[in-house]
């Protein structure tokens, strides 16, 4: 018997120190894989649990072989009726579901590094006072060896950019410098942070509202104009990058600055609101004004990118039609 698999059948006596949601529609073709990288762990203290929204594949079936090989360590959750919710509702559930101290997300096409778990455990346990820890993450392009030389895909894998100095051990940032930074570097995002159960809790999660784009950002910006967080230079997660993920998806069909613009204008009200909290405190306050110009900006930025795109296809259709016989 492998390691990995005497840990994915080892019991759990008690509430493990990490709980990791994964959810997933129509992932028969990645989500195994998943799975897998959650049993590789160098720590043992997790469950997993696995949000199925509504999917119409075997997805189910997957998870559910690794439920029946350790029930304890995994679980299988659905909406009522096997309804499909989006990607917030289906975070949401697995966090009301969670056991664990600390929570941490994994999409069902990545992967997690071994060291993962152990590694933003420790960095948690070094900076008491952050409510999450996060990392770079490895763009995935060599999982798909068999892609041709003139796929969009044919890349070498690239180490993202989060755009902060950090130290070896961690560096703890206060709320909300990495906001400022993560509404200009729209590509710095980071995937799957560690959160600490009682931070989520008091953001109230995830917004059920945004069933796809942009969702990860929306708790993101929620958390970080709270609390600090520590960020790290350390690689825990492959962010696989294929034709059909959301990203992807939402370019394709040209949806992607559109569902810009409906996050910085949930953005712009969420921080108004919370700057009312705060008219007390004339630091606070000019801090949060502060915030709101830059969305303001991003969102004229985001409206300039979408008239460009628009010009760009005219001009193109043009071409074709004078050519047309």
């Amino acid at each position: 018997m492998s390691d990995a698999e005497a840990t994915w059948l080892s019991p759990l006596l008690k509430s493990p120190r990490v709980t990791v949601v994964i959810i997933v529609r129509d992932g028969e073709r990645f989500l195994e894989e998943a799975l897998q990288s959650v049993c590789a762990q160098t720590m043992t203290d997790w469950e997993v649990v696995v949000v199925d929204d509504g999917s119409r594949d075997a997805t189910r079936e997957i998870a559910l072989q690794f439920v029946d090989r350790n029930a304890t360590r995994f679980r299988l959750l659905q909406h009522e009726f096997g309804a499909c919710h989006g990607m917030s509702a289906s975070r949401n559930l697995g966090i009301q579901h969670a056991r664990g101290i600390d929570i941490t997300f994994l999409d069902h096409d990545d992967t997690m590094l071994p060291n993962k778990l152990e590694r933003q455990c420790a960095l948690l346990d070094r900076h008491p006072r952050a409510a999450a820890v996060i990392g770079p993450n490895v763009r995935w392009y060599s999982w798909n060896e068999s892609r041709s030389s003139d796929d969009t895909m044919a890349r070498e894998d690239e180490l993202q950019d989060l755009g902060v100095r950090t130290k070896p051990e961690g560096t703890l940032l206060d709320p909300p410098s990495l906001l400022s930074v993560f509404l200009v570097r729209t590509d710095a995002t980071p995937q799957a942070p560690m959160v600490r159960r009682k931070a989520i809790l008091a953001v109230h999660g995830f917004e059920d509202e945004f069933r796809d784009m942009y969702e990860d950002q929306v708790f993101l910006a929620k958390l970080l104009i709270a609390q600090p967080v520590v960020v790290s230079e350390e690689v825990w997660q492959r962010y696989r990058q294929h034709h059909d993920s959301c990203v992807r998806r939402s370019h394709r069909e040209r949806r992607q600055q559109r569902a810009r613009r409906r996050y910085l204008g949930w953005l712009g009200v969420y921080l108004r609101k919370r700057s009312t909290e705060y008219e007390s405190d004339a630091a606070q306050s000019a801090m949060l004004r502060t915030l709101v110009a830059a969305v303001r900006r991003e969102w004229w930025k985001s409206i300039g990118a979408s008239f460009r795109s628009t010009l760009r296809v005219r001009r193109v259709l043009r071409r074709v039609l004078r050519r047309a016989p």
